[in-house]
């Protein structure tokens, strides 16, 4: 595994019965027509800072990740959500980030099924004594 992975690459978590691959996968492929470079891949962006990169699927050999590779958990049609090795193809412009973003607000409603189990996946990497040190420090901010 690689020393920058926060998940193991062969981890999968359940996604509920209730949640729509389809209609996951439909609303991605708008991804594809906004940035055709992705070749019909999976296909996903990532705000670095204040730029941010268009990522497409690739082949996992199971290596050290590159510089321009991550992994993205992504649900995928066996009613999971898996870590999809992906590669940064460039750099999106300002109104290109934006045209993405509103696909993405689409897939936000779609993810909302997910929920539970992306909440188990932060917890995962976060581990409970920091998340524990989070709720620490909110609840003196708020006085509680």
């Amino acid at each position: 595994m690689s020393q920058f992975c926060f998940l193991d690459p062969r981890s999968a978590y359940p996604l509920p019965s209730s949640f729509d691959y389809h209609d996951y996968i439909e609303t991605e492929r708008e991804l594809w027509a906004l940035f055709p470079e992705t070749d019909g891949k999976r296909v996903n962006f990532v705000q670095i800072g204040l730029t941010a990169q268009i990522y497409s699927e690739m082949a996992d050999d199971r290596s050290e990740l590159g510089q321009d590779e991550t992994y993205i958990l992504m649900p995928c049609p066996d009613r999971t959500m898996r870590p999809i090795r992906m590669e940064a193809r460039r750099r999106l412009t300002l109104s290109e980030y934006r045209m993405g973003h509103l696909t993405a607000i689409k897939l936000v409603g779609r993810m909302s099924e997910a929920a539970v189990v992306m909440r188990e996946v932060g917890t995962e990497i976060l581990g409970t004594e920091v998340l524990d040190e989070v709720e620490a420090r909110l609840k003196e901010v708020r006085g509680n």
